[in-house]
């Protein structure tokens, strides 16, 4: 007789997940156009019907649980007990599900295999590396990724897609090296990126300030992996991507306000924040003032 074929769940769509919980996710990145797709849940008792996905998927117990969760993977159950920020990790196309009798918190990060490959591929030789399934393991700085992930949701993005493209990028160079089948050999480049290819950057950034900026499409620029392009931005600047581009942001926003032509929320907009309150956050960490009281000081 044949078995069952699992549920197959697909996280890149709205509600990909429906099948598997009861209740909707309270928190989505759904709308967010990232490489990662992320999920907060709160889910009542519940047995989790068997299935696989298309994607990677790294689970954030975000909750400690008194009973113990019944995890099953390829037909192997273990009972876990389930404490804040222990992970699971679940490979793409493994069969799995999963048993609670009390209310659960959690968060989900799912990921497509290929772009696990090409957030490290030029930083790390990985060839033929696939995630190895693993059940309920402390990991602070997954925990740490995750919340992170969390917050910059819950606050409309104030960072930018560029500090969450470095999330995702410092995710899956922490799962290739904790969560591989095999160890792979660093090869990273120790020299700054050359000062031709550094202007070619610089320049693009300055010239679509008002764009939604990616850590993909910087590198691209220069033909690198994000990862590597990272490693190499920081060494010559000094700041990570995300962070050249707040301060520059911030820095710009500060010329136009002292032209007095444009309002703030022009400046906002033409600067590349997505809302008023991010220019303002970020101009008062950078200059001490919100741009209303920096006006009036002139």
């Amino acid at each position: 007789m044949m078995s069952k074929s699992p549920l197959m769940v697909d996280f890149t769509t709205k509600d990909g997940d429906s099948m598997i919980y009861p209740r909707a996710a309270l928190l989505s990145s759904y709308a967010s156009n990232w490489d990662i797709h992320f999920r907060y849940h709160s889910q009542p008792q519940y047995e989790m019907p068997e299935h696989s996905s298309n994607q990677n998927c790294i689970i954030m117990h975000h909750c400690t649980l008194q009973s113990p969760i019944i995890e099953t993977i390829e037909g192997v159950s273990q009972a876990s007990r389930i404490n804040w920020g222990k992970i699971t990790v679940l490979p793409a196309n493994v069969r799995n599900k999963a048993f609670w009798e009390t209310e659960y918190e959690f968060i989900t990060l799912a990921f497509e295999p290929n772009i696990f490959i090409q957030y490290i591929t030029e930083a790390i030789d990985v060839d033929n590396v696939e995630l190895l399934p693993t059940l309920s393991h402390p990991d602070p700085l997954i925990h740490g990724i995750a919340l992170a992930l969390k917050s910059e949701l819950e606050s409309n993005q104030l960072g930018g897609r560029v500090y969450v493209d470095s999330l995702v990028t410092a995710l899956m160079a922490h799962l290739l090296r904790n969560y591989s089948v095999k160890n792979p050999t660093q090869s990273f480049c120790k020299n700054a990126l050359p000062k031709r290819k550094l202007q070619q950057v610089l320049d693009y950034i300055h010239a679509h300030l008002d764009q939604d900026l990616t850590l993909f499409k910087l590198a691209a620029i220069v033909y690198m992996s994000p990862s590597y392009f990272s490693t190499l931005f920081k060494q010559s600047t000094g700041l990570a991507p995300h962070q050249y581009i707040i301060r520059y942001r911030v820095e710009r926003a500060k010329q136009l306000l002292l032209e007095g032509k444009l309002s703030i929320a022009e400046i906002s907009t033409l600067v590349g924040f997505t809302h008023q309150s991010h220019l303002s956050y970020h101009f008062r960490r950078r200059f001490g003032s919100s741009p209303k009281v920096f006006i009036s000081s002139q």
